[in-house]
Order: C-alpha cells, then sequence, then structure tokens
C-alpha cells in the first residue's frame, strides 16, 4: 500500500497523461446548463466548449460534499493517508466542501488551499506528485506546497467581458475594469494574489497582453512555467516558446493546457496566461 494518495479538483486542469503518470484522483467540477449537468473531465472538455458555443449560459459549481468523500474514500483504499488539493478557496466553495469531507476520515486527509486555478494550481499538484514520488513525508510535501504557494505568481489576459461579467467571480473589480474598458477599450490583465483575482492592468490589443505578460518573467530565475488559454493554442505555443528563451527552461518541460470550465466560463473564449514560480531569491 502506498503512503501518500493524492487527489485535486478538475480545475487545475493538468492533462491526462500527467494524471494517468501519477495517478492523481480527480474530483470534477460542475458545468451546469440550463437544467442539465456536465462533469468536468479531460474527456468532457470537447463537450463543454460545443455547449458552450451554442450561447447558452453556463455556470460552474464545486464538486459536492459526497464526491469528495468518495474520491477520499477510494483513494484510502491504497493508501495511508490522502493529500487534496483544491481551487483557491477566495473564489469557489471547494476547499470548504473539500474541508468537510475530510472530517470524516479521522485526520487521515488533509486539504490544502492552493490559492489558485487552472495551472497555477496544477503547478502545485504537480509538484506533490512528484514529491510523493520520490517518498517524501507529508509534513515535508506540505511545506513545500506552503512556501511554493507564497512564490507563485499567475497573471493572465481576457479578451472579451462577456462572461466575467455573467459570471460575478470579479464583483469587486468589475467597477474599475467596466469604466476602463468603455473609456478606453482596452482589454484587462488579471493577477492572482493569496487567492484573490485583482486587476494588474489593462492593453489594447493581444500582440500587447502577450508582452505585457512576458515582462512579468524578465529579469527573474524562474523554477517553473505553465502557459494556459482558452480557444487559442497557437498564442499558447508563441506564449510557451517565448517564455522557455527568457527563462531558460527547456520547452519540453513548459506546461501548456487548455483552461476548463472552471477558468473558461467566467474568462470566455481568447484568454492566455501564465503561472510560474520564481527561486525564493526572487520573491518579491
Amino acid at each position: 500500500m502506498s503512503t501518500i494518495a493524492l487527489v485535486a479538483d478538475s480545475g487545475c486542469d493538468l492533462p491526462r497523461e500527467l494524471l494517468d503518470r501519477y495517478r492523481i484522483e480527480i474530483v470534477p467540477l460542475i458545468t451546469r446548463f440550463g437544467t442539465q449537468e456536465l462533469p468536468d473531465l479531460p474527456e468532457t472538455r470537447a463537450q463543454f466548449w460545443q455547449r458552450y458555443n451554442l450561447d447558452e449560459p453556463a455556470q460552474t459549481s464545486a464538486p459536492s460534499v459526497g464526491a469528495w468523500a468518495e474520491a477520499f474514500a477510494a483513494a484510502l483504499s491504497r493508501a495511508e493517508q490522502v493529500l487534496a488539493i483544491t481551487i483557491t478557496g477566495k473564489h469557489s466553495s471547494t476547499y470548504n466542501s473539500a474541508c468537510i469531507a475530510a472530517r470524516e476520515f479521522a485526520g487521515r486527509v488533509h486539504v490544502f488551499d492552493s490559492w489558485s486555478l487552472s495551472l497555477g494550481e496544477g503547478l502545485l499538484v504537480l509538484r506533490a506528485a512528484q514529491a510523493i514520488a520520490e517518498g517524501l513525508a507529508l509534513d515535508a510535501i506540505l511545506e513545500e506546497l506552503h512556501a511554493l504557494r507564497a512564490r507563485l505568481r499567475v497573471i493572465f489576459f481576457l479578451d472579451t467581458l462577456d462572461a466575467v461579467q455573467r459570471g460575478g467571480r470579479l464583483a469587486p473589480v468589475m467597477t474599475a475594469i467596466k469604466r476602463m474598458s468603455s473609456l478606453l477599450s482596452i482589454k484587462p490583465i488579471l493577477t492572482i494574489r493569496e487567492g484573490v483575482i485583482g486587476l494588474e492592468g489593462a492593453v489594447r490589443s493581444r500582440n500587447k497582453g502577450v508582452r505585457r505578460i512576458l515582462d512579468e518573467l524578465q529579469g527573474k530565475s524562474i523554477e517553473a512555467v505553465a502557459v494556459a488559454h482558452t480557444r487559442l493554442p497557437s498564442m499558447a505555443e508563441r506564449l510557451a516558446d517565448a517564455a522557455s528563451e527568457i527563462t531558460y527552461i527547456p520547452r519540453s518541460r513548459l506546461l501548456i493546457a487548455e483552461a476548463g470550465p472552471a477558468f473558461a466560463v467566467h474568462a470566455g473564449p481568447g484568454a492566455f496566461g501564465l503561472a510560474y514560480v520564481p527561486v525564493v531569491s526572487d520573491n518579491r
């Protein structure tokens, strides 16, 4: 029996190949189109976009307590302890649902809030998986995750405000975003700090958005980078190529993935961005 099993919600956006390699159990978030529900899994992403493109209003919801409990029970059948990593609890009830479910297992399940989303969460999940494979103890893994979370940076570009206005997740900054957009015809650049999404700046085009995001990497030593996008694979490849050149991280080590509904429902198509981890000396 393994010592630690790893469970995460589908908001981490890791590709199926990595999930299978590290035996990461995924608990899907739920997308609702009216009265119909679609669980978020790598295999259902194409269905999500087919429905989304029909202009049906979409909403996302956290996995139920029962879904988490079922995943934890299955994981404990093959491991002594479970480490669960979730999307930021500041914008989703996913973390709280996982914590409630964990209470049923007498201290054998440990829930960690990534304070992030998409591949920001994914970088933490991937590092936890690697640490488990290396044989690290749970306390050591949690200590490393806390340190990584403190250094993790996420920055992304939105091409449209339609989805984010419908989703309501950015209500605290929507007034500023809408004022800037109406006056200047610009597109917002957003960041995540301690789990909270906020307005970082604005640009007038996708190309300027790419340059603004890449500026984040300049002059820093970076240990990990991931690129997420919605419906822009060629732009994501371009961003990854440039990020590899700036950071000297081999292109083959850069994660690229299309973000799932947890991000896409609120960001809409045409979004892209980076999650990256500076080395300790560059933490600012």
